[in-house]
């Protein structure tokens, strides 16, 4: 039997975290945090647990540390534990600024896998799941 799927929600708007966290939590195992701070603390912890994050869903706009930090900073959390490239999270950011250098940033710079603008809808999310082979 695999383990559940892991998933962390970086989302500081409370009624778009308890959206996620409702759809998250019927495929796997759900964390929600409301501040780039936390989700670095979080992420950090499970990395070096041995029970890393497998999606995370990362708003751009975040009190504080910004969504950009937040990924460039897992990812540095990753290369510094020795995470295989295809074995990151696969982080998808969510957010309302549609925007071509945002986009490029999260892709190049922090390495994301998906960038879904607001308002996230279910069919989107288990799209981007399916296309990621996380869900059937």
């Amino acid at each position: 039997m695999s383990k559940p799927m892991r998933i962390l929600v970086v989302e500081d708007i409370m009624i778009n975290r308890e959206f996620l966290k409702m759809l998250m939590e019927q495929r796997g195992e759900c964390v929600c945090v409301e501040s780039g701070e936390e989700a670095v603390t979080v992420f950090a912890e499970a990395l070096k647990q041995g029970n890393p994050f497998d999606v995370v869903f990362l708003d751009i706009m975040l009190p504080g540390i910004n969504g950009h930090q937040v990924l460039e900073k897992f990812r540095e959390l990753e290369d510094k534990a020795g995470v295989d490239r295809g074995d990151e999270a696969h982080v998808i950011v969510t957010t309302a600024i549609d925007d071509d250098a945002s986009a490029s940033r999260a892709f190049i710079h922090g390495r994301a896998v998906s960038y879904i603008t607001k308002p996230v809808r279910e069919d989107k999310i288990d799209e981007e799941l399916r296309s990621l082979g996380l869900t059937g």
